[in-house]
């Protein structure tokens, strides 16, 4: 067993141990049920396997994913959650050694996750968490980060920070945190495995009119295995300003932008300096119709690609309707990126790469505890530096809670 198996190993006991404790502890009504036992069964199918525009594969996953939630609050000073999932996998066609990356008719996955906040005094909040999980399905999407094939890895995600309240309109925070990728393919992993470390500071200040000014000093550094060819390693300072805005009850707007530095480990890239922006809408609440909007332009850290750096510009947008009250959920997704790359010499000539994604999804609720949800999503990515393709995805799942 590697090494980092072994520590996410400990991970696990230590946070499961350490939940199991809390959870056995007074509970608070507020904060909900002490614990949850839920489970989702269900299955995927892609028309396109590991994302190539030949000899594509179609696959059928199925999968059985329990979840237990357990939650510890100590009034309203400290709070606990901790979530453990373990996912059971088949696929209808596995991938053989001679497509890259061996896979088994049935393969164990799983996840857990950890979230804690304790109140210092009535002013000062500090919080923490971690979320460790291995599969195979490229969820790291949700990240910002794009997975191009199916890939057994493990990822951690651990993060911690404050927050102040100076007066009743001033207020500031620090983040800091780190996200690890560790592919089990050893040939995979030579190429791909990465730590991305990142810090924060934070200050608002109330202004007339509800708006609220913002202030960001950010600091991150991006890891990964340095090649015979070049490392694509980097480190970026963060200088941003804002304004954010409730307009109406439920719905908030914001405006970010600022300046990024970049230094490069290849020798051969010069520093580079590059403006970053970012605008966000979002409407939440209570009402039968729920929506987030933004575009997002800037430095975004390298993924899986060969490169050392990327600057993109992405839109997302999210619209959630409940066509019948307390029953039917539609949900529609849709996502633009425009990236491009510097060239880093004759292994690494550069380019720019698309991708869209576009999605819907309902959920009916058969009674407060059961659900069905089913959906597609279609993605297509154009790219001058690998293969360019077109993946459809179906997806039902029946969840239960208990």
């Amino acid at each position: 067993m590697r090494a980092f198996d072994q520590w996410c190993v400990c991970v696990l006991l230590v946070t499961f141990l350490s939940a199991m404790t809390l959870a056995a502890q007074e509970q608070s009504q507020d904060f909900g049920a002490p614990w949850v036992l839920s489970m989702r069964v269900g299955g995927e199918y892609s028309d396109n396997r590991d994302g190539t525009s030949t000899n594509k594969q179609s696959n059928l996953d199925s999968f059985v994913e329990p979840q237990i939630v357990m939650r510890y609050q100590d009034a309203d000073r400290t709070t606990a959650q901790f979530a453990l999932m373990p996912l059971a996998k088949w696929h209808s066609n596995p991938r053989t050694e001679a497509e890259g990356g061996a896979q088994k008719d049935a393969e164990l996955f799983g996840a857990a996750e950890l979230a804690m906040m304790h109140r210092l005094t009535p002013t000062v909040t500090l919080n923490a968490g971690d979320r460790l999980a291995y599969n195979d399905d490229p969820r790291m999407i949700e990240t910002g980060t794009t997975t191009r094939r199916s890939e057994s890895y493990v990822w951690n995600d651990v993060h911690m920070g404050g927050d102040v309240a100076l007066t009743s309109e001033i207020g500031a925070g620090v983040k800091a945190g780190s996200v690890t990728t560790r592919y089990q393919d050893s040939r995979v992993a030579k190429g791909l495995d990465t730590d991305l470390f990142t810090g924060e500071v934070n200050t608002y200040c109330m202004a007339r009119s509800g708006w609220k000014v913002l202030g960001i000093l950010g600091a991150s550094e991006f890891k990964a295995e340095e090649t015979t060819e070049r490392s694509r390693g980097s480190a970026v300072e963060t200088y941003d300003a804002g304004l954010e805005k409730k307009i109406m009850p439920g719905l908030v707007g914001k405006l970010m932008g600022g300046l990024q530095v970049v230094q490069y480990d290849n020798s051969t890239l010069k520093l580079a300096h590059m403006v970053n922006e970012k605008a966000e809408l979002i409407f939440r609440g209570a009402a039968p119709m729920r929506f987030r909007c933004g575009v997002e332009y800037g430095y975004a850290p390298p993924g899986v690609s060969d490169y050392s750096a990327q600057k993109s510009i992405t839109l997302s947008g999210e619209v959630d309707r409940d066509v019948l009250a307390d029953r039917l959920t539609l949900r529609f997704q849709g996502q633009y990126m425009d990236s491009q790359y510097t060239s880093e010499g004759v292994t690494a000539p550069g380019g720019s790469e698309t991708l869209a994604r576009v999605g819907a999804h309902g959920t009916y609720r058969l009674t407060e505890k059961w659900a069905i949800t089913s959906g597609y999503t279609f993605e297509k990515w154009d790219s001058q530096l690998r293969e360019s393709f077109t993946r459809n995805l179906v997806d039902v799942s029946v969840s239960a809670e208990w």
